[in-house]
């Protein structure tokens, strides 16, 4: 084999090569279609030289080999035009004449109304013009990139599609007595290489995806063949005319095509997309897991799972706690890092960052941290948190990595947003219970304060010494009464769980007291309970039953079935005790009902109240879950016994 025959095949190898991929990868794209007819034309031109040569005078091989020209005029504008940013119907009414034109003069050239020679001179008259405005439109597209990066990245395609334009000029050197395979495949050949090169450097056509739909495209091209082999066979074993025989048999085959096409790229796309459904996967389960949170320790652990799942890596998350609204428990991240981020990109690699000398002092940041990537964590443009992730098990972050930081950072951000409004709704959550406890202190206060004051009033007038004794007694019993209230509230405020301790008989009357003053004089409120004391703090557990009769009485209000009613009742159970709230009303919806306690799951009201009662009980070491009844719902809390 001469060395321009090798020359020959590497060209036809790699064009058709990055003709397959860009085909694969954006085929619905008109910058990658164009691409694509380009890098088939190289490879086609190739193989054209390998049956041309060193026969340069056969007309049949020659047609073979100028075919090409045809569309390439075309492919090259619509390709410039798409990667300059061109629209695509100016696009379309500029390109479809030359290709209508060029296959004008093909069919010319194939029916001998022209020959080879005038072929040649119309090519060069119409063709080396628009190559030249080709070359012309990259290099100003070149020269407006603004950053180091982008312009290394059209700088490739400049460079190759110059040398592309010289190896397709070099096809005419054999006119001038220069042996032609040498320079137009060489050149050829370059081109791909730099196109490669391009691939791997900038990760510009993902190439595992459409290596994988590559590799589906071809098993199924290898049965489609072995079919056709089969019906080519059967028409030697049937008489009649051969082509007729082959055209009847392959009616039945082409009925088939479409339905066996389709479920052959199903099976093979599931085989080889499972790592891409995958990573899909591991956002959506991120983003449910997210849902309704507003603690930022959460979200670090998280997000920290789903990229040690997706790459291996490990991954930092620090935040920006000055511009975080009520969220807490993250840890910080630098004020001077901070600045530094503020107009760093979304997502960045080491790989990106080292081709922009602008970044170094990005670069070095992740270099200190042991970094391979960054991701920006934004809510509404502004720099919430950055995310720091070690190196993937690949060894680098490609295209489809970076397309996946980037959904993550944008998941993120709406994680951010929603903690936020979550922490803000349970404040406001907060505030409206402790203003139902401040009314039943006030009213608990005034009972003592009384009688205080009763017993003050009557020790200044002259008593004997029994009924002194008599009311100074009083008012220490009422100082004890207002102690062990301000010792509730204490108990309320440091929500501690060690030692504590409630009697039902003692709590319930208190709520009672509470929610008689709004409860509607319709809705009827029953309660049974067995005399047990608690291992749960007393204001506790007059929450947890707030929270479970304003949810009932809001259920029986929506409903309005006739004779609403409310059950409270208390029983043992086990070793622990069930408190149980039902009432008569709608129901839970079952769309609802798993994520009946996550916060904001309600309909009505802040959502946050059934997320307060779980989060109490769970802190006691109990639990809560909700069932319909035949007529509305009833919602159980377990909690442990003194």
């Amino acid at each position: 084999m001469t060395w321009p025959i090798a020359v020959a095949l590497l060209s036809a190898g790699c064009n058709g090569a990055i003709g397959v991929l860009a085909y694969l990868r954006g085929r619905s794209s008109s910058l990658y279609r164009s691409f694509s007819v380009l890098s088939f034309s190289f490879a086609f031109w190739s193989l054209a030289y390998l049956t041309a040569w060193p026969e340069l005078d056969d007309p049949f091989r020659m047609k073979l080999l100028y075919t090409p020209l045809a569309w390439i005029p075309g492919a090259t504008l619509s390709f410039v035009w798409s990667y300059t940013g061109l629209p695509e119907s100016s696009r379309r009414r500029r390109v479809v004449p030359l290709y209508l034109a060029g296959y004008a003069l093909l069919g010319m050239l194939w029916t001998q109304t022209i020959a080879l020679r005038t072929y040649r001179i119309a090519f060069l008259a119409g063709g080396v013009p628009i190559f030249a405005l080709g070359v012309a439109l990259l290099f100003l597209h070149w020269l407006k990139a603004q950053e180091p990066a982008e312009r290394n990245r059209r700088g490739y395609l400049l460079a190759a599609t110059c040398i592309a334009v010289a190896g397709g000029l070099s096809d005419f050197f054999h006119l001038a007595k220069v042996h032609f395979p040498g320079p137009g495949n060489l050149s050829l050949m370059l081109y791909s290489l730099i196109v490669l090169a391009a691939i791997g450097r900038h990760h510009l056509l993902d190439l595992r995806a459409a290596t994988g739909r590559a590799l589906i495209m071809g098993a199924a091209s290898v049965l489609l063949s072995l079919a056709l082999s089969g019906i080519a066979w059967l028409t030697h074993k049937v008489e009649g005319p051969l082509f007729l025989n082959f055209f009847l048999l392959s009616l039945p085959l082409l009925a088939l095509i479409p339905p066996l096409w389709e479920r052959l790229d199903r099976a093979f796309g599931r085989w080889f997309s499972a790592r891409e459904a995958r990573r899909d996967r591991a956002i959506a389960v991120l983003e449910r897991s997210l849902e309704g949170t507003s603690d930022l320790s959460t979200i670090d652990s998280k997000a920290s799972e789903a990229v040690h799942e997706v790459w291996g890596a490990g991954c930092e998350v620090l935040w920006a706690l000055r511009s975080l609204r009520g969220l807490e428990g993250g840890a910080p991240l630098p004020e001077s890092l901070a600045s530094l981020l503020a107009d760093a990109p979304p997502v960045a690699t080491l790989d990106s960052l080292a081709r922009d000398d602008r970044t170094a002092a990005l670069r070095q940041v992740l270099l200190d941290r042991h970094a391979d990537a960054l991701v920006c964590v934004r809510r509404e443009g502004e720099l919430v948190g950055a995310a720091f992730l070690g190196a993937p098990l690949e060894g680098f972050y490609d295209l489809a990595a970076v397309r996946w930081l980037e959904r993550l950072c944008a998941l993120l951000g709406r994680a951010v947003q929603s903690a936020e409004l979550a922490a803000g709704l349970l404040r406001a959550d907060r505030l409206a219970q402790l203003g139902t406890l401040a009314a039943g202190v006030a009213h608990e206060v005034r009972n003592p304060l009384s009688a205080m004051a009763g017993a003050a009033e009557l020790l200044g007038q002259p008593l004997d010494d029994a009924k002194r004794r008599e009311y100074l007694d009083v008012l220490k019993e009422e100082i004890q009464r207002l102690d062990g209230i301000v010792r509730d509230l204490l108990e309320y405020a440091s929500p501690g769980v060690k030692d504590s301790r409630c009697a039902w008989a003692e709590v319930w009357p208190r709520v009672e007291l509470l929610v008689k003053a709004d409860w509607p004089s319709e809705v009827a409120l029953t309660s049974r309970g067995e005399p047990l004391e608690l291992a749960v703090g007393a204001p506790h557990l007059q929450q947890i039953l707030l929270n479970l009769l304003r949810n009932a009485l809001r259920a029986v209000q929506e409903r309005r079935p006739a004779g609403p009613e409310v059950a409270v009742a208390l029983s043992r159970r086990g070793s622990g005790a069930a408190l149980e709230v039902s009432d008569n009303g709608g129901g839970t919806p079952p769309e609802l009902t798993p994520r009946l306690f996550a916060p904001f799951a309600s309909s009505g009201g802040t959502g946050l109240g059934l997320a307060t009662v779980k989060r109490l009980a769970e802190a006691y070491g109990g639990r809560v879950w909700a069932e319909n009844l035949p007529a509305g719902a009833r919602i159980t809390v377990e909690l442990p016994l003194k």
